[in-house]
């Protein structure tokens, strides 16, 4: 039975079956014909080499007589192409030398090995969310027309950074998944304003950035960079929210004088970082004074980190006023560096940067102690028990899940009572809407601390924020204060917020009083503290435990 069936059996593998001498076929089975489009009756006795894809002639040969397997490709008669795994072995017949193989036709585990393949090389040059090309994609094209502008000089080039303005505010609030859609649709309104030459990547996070092909002038790139100003301004439908957002951005343009790609890239960055530091939805053009700055930044941070262990800050202390009695009630730390070359640093200088890097944490922890030691010691030396101390908070302390067992230790080991501590906050703090900001200020209070609203009045204020927080004291900024006798305005908002306080029951402290007349106002309208330079300077330790000493007042 075995050898009548033994034809169609071998007609039906899924293999294709063959037989060759030399190059001739000498039997081959219908699947085998199958895989080229043809008959078997057809083949045999032709060569089989008509049907491999020319280029793949030279792999053929030097695989006869070989057992190991290989992929071909062959090309079928209606013109396809396909993939062919051979296996094959020599034997020999009647004294005669023959091939003897089966061929599988893998052209679809090819094909999607193929587009597998592509799809990781696309994935590793594109970013997956918006499939915008990535930084990796996005230097290969910048560095491709960097040299292009070293052999010609005709045209140029501009590269712009753009961030999108309150993307954190809106991710948190809303969601990673709307923080995403409004990626995929800030990216697609940024090729939208976009001639099909001009490139636009996504970094990371919500930062794009753009290759501007000839350029004519820097105008030019102005023009396109207020261009996408204008449609990232047009508000984003995310869900069911109204989105209202924008992109500050950072230009640089591109000449043969750049070495790398990443240089280019580099001072495109620091121009954006200056558009920021001015204010949201602002436009920045880099220029080398920007470069000096920022390498003197990084040199500044380099020497801020070993600051505290070389003992390079120190505390100065401003003395709070009684409005009523004239006397120093208590001071507020104000930090102050004093850098070995570069004398003392201006805070201005460096508290934003160590709020940027994170040192505020540890420098912060540092002040609080320091503040906390020096006032105990002036209670006990001076016998005045009554003083307090303002010790200014930043964000990053507030956010963080420690502060409250920090400020219980530092009260332990220094001795000071919590009543004589007063932590000063501001207003923005407020307005980050961060979990943990309205408990750890209710434990504090519970501790016995009290909580200071500093320069209040700056924009963000708000009658909800001040009832849904335990603020005990309410700062006057001191933009409001130096108005006074030069505005009517001014003294109807102090006047406004010295109401407000009253009912709240908080009191309020005057920052910034700078002369004779302004203090004058601030005694007839009744608010109970004053500070600022018309009282004193901020002025360091001993300074301070003088004018303590000496009885130091300003009755009226």
């Amino acid at each position: 039975m075995l050898p009548d069936h033994l034809p169609l059996l071998l007609d039906h593998c899924l293999a294709g079956l063959y037989v060759l001498s030399g190059d001739r076929i000498v039997w081959l089975n219908a699947r085998a014909a199958e895989m080229v489009g043809c008959t078997a009756e057809e083949l045999v006795g032709g060569s089989f080499l008509q049907f491999i894809h020319p280029p793949d002639l030279p792999l053929v040969r030097s695989k006869t007589g070989s057992a190991d397997p290989y992929v071909v490709r062959a090309v079928r008669r209606d013109g396809e192409l396909v993939h062919l795994e051979v296996h094959q072995r020599t034997v020999e017949k009647d004294g005669q030398r023959l091939i003897s193989g089966a061929v599988l036709d893998v052209t679809a585990r090819v094909r999607a090995e193929s587009a597998e393949r592509e799809k990781l090389q696309h994935d590793a040059f594109h970013d997956v969310l918006t499939g915008l090309p990535n930084r990796a994609l996005f230097l290969d094209r910048l560095e491709h027309r960097l040299a292009l502008e070293k052999r010609r000089h005709q045209t140029s080039f501009s590269v712009l950074v753009l961030d999108i303005d309150r993307f954190k505010v809106i991710n948190d609030s809303l969601g990673h998944v709307r923080g995403d859609e409004l990626l995929v649709e800030v990216a697609r309104r940024l090729q939208s304003c976009l001639r099909p030459a001009d490139s636009v990547a996504r970094l990371s996070g919500d930062e794009f950035t753009i290759l501007l092909e000839d350029v004519q002038s820097a105008a030019d790139a102005r023009r396109v960079a207020d261009r996408l100003r204008e449609e990232l301004r047009v508000p984003f439908w995310l869900g069911a929210h109204e989105v209202f957002s924008g992109a500050s951005i950072g230009i640089a343009h591109g000449s043969a004088a750049y070495a790398h790609p990443e240089d280019i890239l580099r001072d495109a960055d620091t121009a954006l970082y200056r558009a920021k530091a001015q204010g949201r939805g602002r436009c920045v053009e880099f220029d080398a004074s920007m470069h000096d700055r920022a390498v003197e930044l990084l040199e500044l941070e380099t020497a801020l980190r070993r600051a505290l262990e070389r003992k390079e800050f120190q505390l100065h202390y401003q003395p709070v006023v009684s409005l009523s009695t004239g006397q120093i009630t208590g001071a507020e730390a104000l930090l102050r560096w004093n850098h070995p070359e570069r004398g003392l640093v201006p805070p201005m200088e460096f508290i934003p940067l160590a709020e940027e890097t994170g040192l505020i944490v540890e420098i912060g922890a540092w002040v609080l102690r320091e503040a906390c030691r020096q006032m105990k010691e002036w209670q006990e030396r001076l016998a005045q028990p009554q003083l307090e101390i303002g010790v200014n908070l930043s964000s990053r302390q507030f956010q963080g899940p420690g502060l409250v067992a920090e400020v219980a230790e530092v009260l332990r080991a220094t001795g000071l009572s919590p009543r004589s501590l007063r932590l000063e906050v501001t207003e923005s703090l407020l307005m980050d809407k961060h979990p943990n900001v309205a408990q750890t200020m209710t434990e504090l209070r519970a501790m016995g601390a009290r909580i200071d609203l500093d320069d209040f009045g700056t924009g963000y204020s708000s009658l909800s924020y001040l009832h849904q927080f335990p603020i005990d004291t309410l700062k006057i900024d001191r933009s409001f204060i130096h108005r006074i006798g030069a505005s009517d305005d001014a003294l109807e908002i102090v006047n406004t917020i010295l109401a407000l306080a009253s009912s709240l029951d908080m009191e309020v402290v005057a920052e910034g009083v700078e002369t004779e007349q302004q203090l004058e106002h601030l005694r007839k309208m009744h608010c109970a503290y004053a500070q600022g330079y018309h009282l004193s300077r901020p002025v360091e330790a001993p300074q301070f435990e003088t004018l303590i000493g000496t009885g130091r007042s300003w009755a009226a």
